[in-house]
């Protein structure tokens, strides 16, 4: 989402050092271990982006998996993109604290400071979920006189955004942070069909691997230029924070956040046609209370308590191929409810965070055969509850900054009674994980820096894996028991990385390179064991399920950046930046596990070989920005369900490529034009989901 042009502070950012919170304290980019890409205000302003999945995917180099109906999820060093569920391996959190999301989608742009992308083991700080990387949304928090921006902006497939950003002191005491967006699509866009990155590059061919015969090249140029039915939207997003300032040195924060969506089109598979198509309602809320504040001269506690929930309703519109009254067809309920105590301890140059973490994170799911018949969920409700106390310390001497941290969690799976689901029986099991973590900085002389870092991280499996237990009758008689596996392991991996990097704001230039490795062990896998065991009743149980850690992945990588100004021959007068950035991967594999315990190696889905982007920018500094990027994503794998051998898909590659300006006039006005998709490629993130082709849009923004 483009917002306004730069503020006059803005022209000094290249000079000041960067300051991030993804480890837990305020902390110079500079002395941090781990690679962390900050997404600022300004970038945000410049990228042509519609939400958080559109801005990461264009910025970051991560993998994305993206459908046209606010489906949306993230991968990072290896690890496949997930976009639902409470056991993910990236870990989102707004402000520091679970965002209450599973869905990237869902997380407008208005109101952001800054996103921050950790990219590696965190479980030491964050615990589970955190073990490909974290994504840390940051949200504005203003003081000062009020102040604000609006914007309204219309654009192709009669698409209208508007938003309104304010803040600032009410009193001398009590500030504000008040933030609203709203998106429609009321038309269907088009497929890309012009395509001419695909034609140079020769981007236009899928190949299907079939296990019982030789592998055939599949047309990937499906929909070009065709407007693709289904594909309207419209939601809206707002916030409201207050701060009170209780004495010189403590603060309390209430803020609150809500998300919505009805009607939400999704056009199906594209090779079904229309026949696919369905809709849904998205909702999400979250509150959180927060009270910060100094003892003394080395002690900085917060307390912060938190609730979020989210649903997600799905309407059937077809059935049999034919058009019918649409019914809800299924509904999927998450909610959080959390505390965090932590404590940033400063002894000289020494610092240390430590605290207390508790959440409460629960699923729960309905579905429908028609407008008035329930049937059974999936799978039956449950609940993640773990509490983790953990420490990390930032330990500096001279050009040496050491970063020890271990972490505790106890988890708790509490698989819940369901509705339809009487087979299923209650169950809690509880485990325990310790996740140590080391980084090292050293800053070598003309602006060189080399660092590493070693880790443990872990992802909790499904409660039910754990502590599930079902009967189900197969035929007359006969009975198949699934039960979950109480020594089941939770899923972890051993992450490293080691990297040099190069920044000096005094000649413009800037860069790295970090090469990095995880081992993961422990992962799921169901095994079933034919059994012929009779029952006092005459009934046989002919089958018994469970769960074991059998599975693993091994993943290798190289991650590159690099970026120069020429603004510093002027000592800045205006910027003029060239960048890219790059992510390849020398090996991502993981064992899939048969239920008779066979074992097969395969690529990790849905993660790109390569990917990245290159783009240059210019800033006068007083009232022009433009930028013009392009991106690339490699060969990714999936598994085919549209084809009946479900074979093994490689994507074809695809490049695009955005622009946007930014001409700010009387001081508090601007308009800014965009242009998404410039060579209108037909592309897709998930295969046979396409995307739209090229789109242009006018905003005009206001500063107040």
């Amino acid at each position: 989402m483009l917002t306004l042009a730069a503020t006059p502070a803005d022209s000094v950012r290249v000079l000041d050092p960067v300051v991030v919170s993804a480890t837990r304290s305020e902390t110079r980019l500079d002395k941090i271990p781990q690679k962390l890409v900050t997404i600022s205000r300004q970038d945000i302003a410049l990228v042509p982006a519609a939400d958080l999945p559109d801005l990461l995917k264009k910025t970051a180099a991560v993998n994305i998996i993206q459908y046209p109906n606010l489906s949306a999820g993230i991968g990072i060093r290896g690890f496949r993109p997930q976009f639902s569920g409470l056991n993910q391996r990236t870990l989102l959190l707004v402000d520091g604290r679970p965002a209450g999301a599973t869905n990237l989608a869902t997380l407008m742009l208005t109101g952001v400071e800054r996103v921050e992308v950790l990219k590696g083991t965190a479980s030491a700080l964050y615990g589970s979920q955190a073990m490909g990387g974290v994504i840390n949304v940051i949200t504005r928090r203003s003081t000062g006189e009020p102040g604000g921006s609006a914007y309204l902006d219309y654009g192709s497939f009669r698409t209208l955004q508007a938003g309104l950003s304010s803040g600032g002191n009410l009193t001398k005491r009590l500030d504000y942070d008040l933030s609203f967006g709203y998106v429609e699509r009321s038309a269907d866009f088009r497929i890309g069909g012009d395509n001419l990155l695909r034609n140079l590059f020769g981007f236009g061919t899928a190949v299907k691997n079939y296990t019982n015969k030789p592998s055939a090249e599949v047309d990937d140029r499906q929909g070009d230029g065709q407007v693709r039915p289904n594909t309207q939207l419209h939601y809206y997003s707002g916030g409201l924070r207050l701060g009170y300032q209780l004495t010189e040195g403590w603060r309390m924060d209430v803020r609150g956040d809500r998300f919505e969506a009805k009607n939400v089109q999704s056009p199906g598979e594209i090779s079904s046609g229309t026949t696919d198509a369905s809709s849904k309602d998205v909702q999400r809320n979250a509150l959180e209370l927060a009270v910060s504040g100094k003892i003394g001269a080395y002690h900085r506690p917060t307390l912060r308590v938190f609730t979020a929930d989210e649903s997600n309703a799905n309407y059937t519109l077809n059935s049999g191929g034919k058009a019918i009254a649409p019914y809800r067809s299924n509904r999927t309920a998450n909610a959080w409810t959390g505390l965090q105590i932590k404590d940033i301890w400063t002894i000289g140059a020494h610092s240390v965070v430590f605290g207390y973490d508790y959440l409460d994170a629960s699923t729960k799911g309905r579905r429908w055969s028609d407008a008035t018949t329930e049937r059974a969920p999936t799978q039956p409700d449950y609940a993640l509850i773990s509490s983790a106390v953990y420490a990390q310390a930032m330990l500096t001497f001279n050009r040496l900054t050491v970063q020890p941290g271990l972490r505790y969690d106890n988890s708790t799976f509490d698989v819940r009674e369901t509705p339809l689901l009487s087979a299923y029986k209650p169950g809690k099991k509880a485990n325990a994980f310790w996740s140590p973590n080391l980084g090292l900085v050293y800053q070598l002389p003309k602006y060189f820096r080399v660092s590493g870092t070693v880790g443990r991280a872990f992802v909790t499996t499904d409660a039910y894996s754990v502590a599930g237990y079902v009967e189900a009758r197969t035929t007359a008689g006969k009975i198949a028991i699934t039960s979950g596996n109480p020594d089941l392991k939770n899923e972890s991996s051993v992450s490293w990385d080691a990297a040099l990097g190069y920044r000096n704001a005094k000649n413009g230039l800037s860069g790295g390179i970090t090469y990095f490795s995880t081992e993961v062990t422990n992962r799921i896998a169901k095994v079933v064991q034919q059994v012929n065991e009779p029952l006092a009743n005459g009934d046989v149980i002919v089958s018994r399920t469970t769960f074991v850690n059998a599975a693993g992945s091994r993943i290798r990588g190289l991650e590159a950046e690099g970026a120069y100004d020429f603004g510093a021959k002027t000592q800045y007068k205006y910027s003029l930046r060239v960048f890219a950035n790059a992510t390849v991967m020398f090996r991502a594999t993981e064992d899939i596990v048969g239920t008779d315990r066979s074992v097969v190696v395969r690529d990790v889905m849905n993660v790109a070989r390569s990917n990245g982007q290159i783009g240059v920018e210019y800033d006068d500094l007083k009232q022009f920005r433009v930028r013009l990027s392009a991106r690339w994503t490699g060969v990714r794998k999936d598994i085919d369900y549209t084809d009946v051998e479900s074979p093994e898909i490689e994507y074809a590659p695809y490049a695009a490529a955005d622009a946007s300006a930014s001409w700010r006039f009387r001081k508090n006005h601007s308009v800014t034009f965009a242009i998404t998709n410039i060579t209108d490629e037909n592309y897709y993130e998930k295969r046979g989901y396409n995307l739209a082709g090229r789109a242009v849009s006018l905003r005009y923004g206001i500063v107040f």
